[in-house]
């Protein structure tokens, strides 16, 4: 079973994911640009032009842009045969994860989840877990015991 034996992907996540990513992005990017403020405090020129600009920069192009360009990307799929994930920002990545290595399914709402009514789907195999992150709860609902049920009649076979 390959990639190629399937076509794309097609279910998205949620449209709330994008601003979950955007909250993330600015926490992060918030704190660089602080501490850049900071460090450019005792420097002249432009190296304390560039301390205050790049995390400025940072900021702006990975709150509006970024979130957008990951939510663009992440595709999944729930198949009979396999689990099929594409997602990533620059360098995409897809994988499938056999039904028949499916161990089991459950799913996660952390505190900004819950706020916004999403949830996680997370996948165990012997080699590790997958992920379908930011779905509504009802689609996370539905694709955990979908996946369930096929992982059950796949281990039946």
């Amino acid at each position: 079973m390959t990639a190629a034996a399937f076509g794309e992907p097609s279910r998205r996540l949620a449209e709330k994911a994008r601003w979950v990513w955007r909250a993330e992005q600015l926490l992060g990017w918030g704190i660089a640009v602080v501490a850049g403020f900071l460090l450019a405090a005792p420097l002249d020129g432009a190296l304390a032009v560039l301390a205050r600009v790049l995390p400025v920069a940072g900021l702006a192009i990975c709150v509006v842009a970024v979130p957008e360009l990951r939510w663009r990307r992440w595709r999944w799929e729930v198949r009979p045969e396999a689990i099929d994930l594409r997602h990533g920002a620059l360098t995409v990545r897809r994988t499938l994860v056999p039904m028949r290595r499916v161990q089991h399914v459950d799913t996660t709402r952390d505190v900004i989840e819950q706020r916004l009514g999403l949830a996680s789907v997370r996948v165990h195999t012997a080699a590790g877990s997958h992920t379908i992150p930011l779905l509504t709860l009802a689609d996370a609902d539905e694709v955990r015991e979908r996946i369930a049920d096929l992982a059950r009649t796949a281990d039946g076979d």
